[in-house]
């Protein structure tokens, strides 16, 4: 008895556990389906899967519209001529020189200071024998005949710098001139109608021909007079006549 209901109770289960198996497999076999066998549905318009990383195309049409507003609305400079078409007109300066006009005459031709005629010319650096002293020595001058009295005036305009009694020359008169040239005018009378500083004008009188011309008592009576460039003695007879 207890065999015969194993027995049974064994085949019976036996097809139990098999209709489980076959359950379990179509359940199985399903679910697979579902997942696998569905067929895919199309992505949205405008979209793309999240696995191929690309960019929705509603943004790319948006930055597709943006680019072309911006083309669009790209601003275009004004020309030359509407700028100047709005400006003001420039008004145009011209600055103008005035020269001013000349006042200064031009100097006057220089004269001899007295009328006499040479008595004892230039050495020009050559030694010449003292008709006084006995010396061979420079002439640094011309000697002018002139009688005592005669009037002496200054040969060109000028400053009188030196009024003086020199030991050998008497009493001599100095002024200075333009371009640094200054004449001597030596043996003068005591009497003198100049002054040191006094500005003197060509023609003017200084004083008048003496005979305290020591160095040169022997000769004549006559005026000594020399010329010098910067402090170089020059030939006062050229100077004039070069001047004149």
């Amino acid at each position: 008895m207890n065999n015969k209901h194993s027995a049974g109770m064994t085949g019976k289960g036996f097809y139990v556990a098999l209709s489980l198996c076959i359950a379990m497999v179509g359940a199985a076999c399903w679910y697979a389906y579902s997942k696998t066998g569905k067929p895919q549905t199309a992505p949205e318009p405008g979209y793309s899967s999240a696995a191929e990383g690309t960019v929705p195309s509603s943004a790319v049409t948006t930055t597709t519209t943006a680019t072309t507003a911006a083309s669009t609305t790209r601003r275009t400079l004004p020309s030359t001529e509407d700028v100047l078409a709005v400006l003001p007109p420039r008004t145009t300066t011209t600055a103008t020189t005035t020269v001013p006009a000349t006042t200064t005459a031009a100097a006057e031709k220089p004269v001899f200071p007295v009328e006499g005629e040479i008595v004892q010319p230039f050495s020009h650096g050559e030694l010449v024998k003292s008709a006084t002293t006995g010396i061979w020595q420079t002439h640094n001058g011309v000697d002018f005949a002139a009688a005592p009295g005669d009037a002496v005036v200054a040969v060109a305009d000028g400053t009188v710098t030196a009024v003086e009694r020199d030991p050998l020359w008497g009493v001599c008169v100095t002024i200075l001139h333009h371009d640094g040239f200054t004449s001597r005018y030596c043996g003068l009378n005591e009497g003198l109608t100049v002054s040191a500083g006094q500005i003197v004008e060509r023609g003017t009188e200084i004083g008048a021909a003496g005979d305290t011309n020591e160095s040169e008592a022997a000769l004549e009576s006559h005026l000594h007079f020399e010329m010098q460039s910067n402090g170089v003695y020059i030939d006062p007879i050229a100077w004039l006549e070069a001047e004149s």
